[in-house]
């Protein structure tokens, strides 16, 4: 394949997975897209020339998918070349080194010593798009967790609408769906190669001797078994995900209680200038239809949620100033006037002298006592915390060259908060912060402190697209599935929702209006806690070790050849 038809296909996996994952043209993305979008990409990778033409495939794919599917964050304020721009170069790089271990699955590779039998070379090709799928896993994996991690563009968003193959979840997180696609993609690529005729005009042996016409006839015969195996394989791993998914959506987690919510989606923006008293009215105005609407309907609500930093003063410091604004209609008295406990946003100041504050969701009941607070703890990174800030160089560059003055201090506990349902019984929840409901891990930790449901509290207004909300949406979508716990989501522009275990939106607002959802949610637990709530991501760490061991066998191989007679080796395609 030359160079320019391997850009081309990779150009064209690139673009295709952006159309695959939620998009402008398709909200909740294309999932049949999600079976091929990385075809063209592994079928040019397995055949480059050299593991330096893979890692130029690897910079285009990774810039391109990333730049084409998280195009909004350019929209972030005034940091589009830092957050488009750079993220976009950063995946690049990252995606050289990606598509350079990729190659060391390229076609031929079997071949390239004397050391391995028919036997060792057919188990390789056998393999192969295993391989591949594993590896594509891990990475999704590895780019989803930690500091860094950014947990958008997962080939599995693709089939997000696809509630039977979703259901895996509960077992092997989001990176079950991962593996299926990313072998389902790998096997296309595989046949794709195989049927070509420039392929078989290669001619690599299969024991180490002379490649003859017979022997290409035999190679044919055993690649067409291979291929007819691991399809079968892949159908039985769908097969398995289908039935497991049919038997959860039959038997849904039981509903132990419900509560009546008032979720406040005010669409404003509280940062701009004199934007915090206004959006502040706005959700009072807002909350009190709510709350008719609840009257009107013979419902007491236990709860008034507001999104992500409504407040941009800390509360408890400046109490005399809401007991006073919004002018004609102040915040303290209203509180009192809707008789029910109000969870919102709003910065707690840890110390005023060098201004360390927390991102934190407070519950303030209809006194105007703060309840519960939690500090958010997984920080946007180099947003709301950056690396290094101890350091005057850093402070330097970010201030003058980034234009950032500081960030939030993160907290350290899963904090779980707590009212009471009609019934007497507690309701507890956790309050993941923004793209928090976006790391399975800091779910976990607020169901290991007894939450039985979560409510999260975000604003991606800035965003200004709907993809932006609508792929968020979808990352959070599969915390409930994979904890069997209802999801629920307070958004000052969307998607604001409530999702039930099995993943299905129960009720939602449209995106970018002033609404008020009110809604009964319920609330559902499983006597028994689901295998990826106990084991966590143990199915890509598998994964990561079987390909550990490949990792060490093809070393040792490499070792052997290393040592054996050069009239014995077989030159390399290197």
């Amino acid at each position: 394949m030359s160079i320019i038809a391997a850009l081309t296909a990779t150009v064209a996996s690139s673009a295709v997975l952006a159309l695959a994952l939620p998009n402008e043209f398709a909200f909740y993305g294309i999932p049949i897209l999600g079976a091929f979008c990385l075809a063209p990409y592994f079928a040019a990778i397995q055949r480059t020339k050299s593991y330096r033409s893979a890692a130029l495939l690897g910079f285009f794919f990774g810039t391109l998918s990333h730049a084409l599917s998280s195009y909004w964050l350019f929209f972030f304020r005034d940091f589009a070349f830092w957050t488009l721009g750079s993220s976009s170069i950063a995946y690049g790089g990252l995606h050289a080194l990606l598509a350079a271990y990729l190659r060391r699955f390229s076609f031929g590779r079997e071949s390239d010593t004397a050391l391995v039998s028919a036997a060792s070379a057919e188990k390789i090709r056998t393999l192969r798009p295993f391989l591949i799928a594993a590896t594509w896993t891990v990475w999704e994996w590895s780019k989803s967790t930690g500091f860094l991690g950014y947990p958008w563009g997962l080939v599995a968003y693709a089939v997000n609408e696809v509630s039977v193959l979703t259901q895996i979840a509960d077992a092997t997180g989001v990176y079950g769906l991962s593996f299926l696609l990313a072998l389902t993609n790998a096997l296309l690529a595989e046949t794709s190669v195989l049927a070509s005729p420039a392929f078989w005009s290669l001619g690599f042996p299969m024991n180490g001797g002379i490649t003859a016409d017979s022997d290409r006839t035999e190679r044919r015969s055993l690649f067409n078994d291979q291929v007819f195996r691991s399809f079968a394989v892949l159908g039985l791993i769908a097969l398995w995900f289908s039935a497991y998914g049919v038997f959860r959506l039959s038997h849904p987690t039981p509903t132990v209680d419900t509560a009546t919510v008032v979720l406040v989606q005010h669409n404003g923006d509280s940062w701009a200038q004199g934007g915090e008293i206004a959006v502040i009215k706005k959700c009072e105005d807002l909350t009190r239809k709510g709350m008719a609407k609840a009257t009107a309907e013979g419902k007491k609500p236990v709860l008034v949620a507001w999104s992500e930093t409504v407040l941009r003063r800390p509360y408890n410091d400046y109490k005399p100033f809401f007991r006073k604004n919004p002018p004609k209609d102040p915040l303290i008295p209203f509180f009192a006037e809707t008789g029910v406990p109000l969870l919102t946003g709003a910065p707690v100041v840890l110390n005023w002298e060098t201004y360390d504050a927390t991102n934190s969701a407070l519950l303030i009941d209809p006194e105007g006592a703060v309840l519960f607070s939690y500090a958010k703890s997984h920080p946007v990174p180099f947003a709301e915390s950056i690396p290094f800030w101890e350091y005057q160089w850093m402070r330097d560059f970010m201030s003058k060259v980034v234009g950032l003055e500081g960030g939030w201090v993160m907290g350290t506990e899963a904090t779980v908060m707590e009212v009471k349902t009609p019934s007497g019984r507690p309701l507890r929840f956790g309050v993941p912060i923004c793209f928090e409901d976006a790391f399975a891990s800091v779910c976990a930790g607020f169901f290991k402190n007894g939450a039985d449901i979560l409510i999260n509290l975000t604003n991606d207004s800035w965003s200004k697209t709907v993809s932006a909300e609508t792929q968020h949406f979808v990352v959070a979508r599969f915390r409930a599935i994979e904890n069997r716990r209802v999801l629920v989501r307070s958004t000052n522009g969307g998607v604001t929702a409530i999702v039930n275990a099995e993943g299905k939106t129960i009720a939602s607002l449209p995106l970018f209006t002033e609404n008020t959802l009110v809604v009964d949610v319920p609330i559902q637990k499983s006597s028994a806690s689901t295998t990826y709530f106990i084991l966590g991501d143990w199915f890509p760490a598998l994964m990561a070790f079987c390909l550990f061991l490949v990792v060490v066998w093809d070393f040792s191989r490499t070792r052997r050849k290393e040592t054996q007679p050069s009239s014995e080796l077989i030159p390399d395609e290197e």
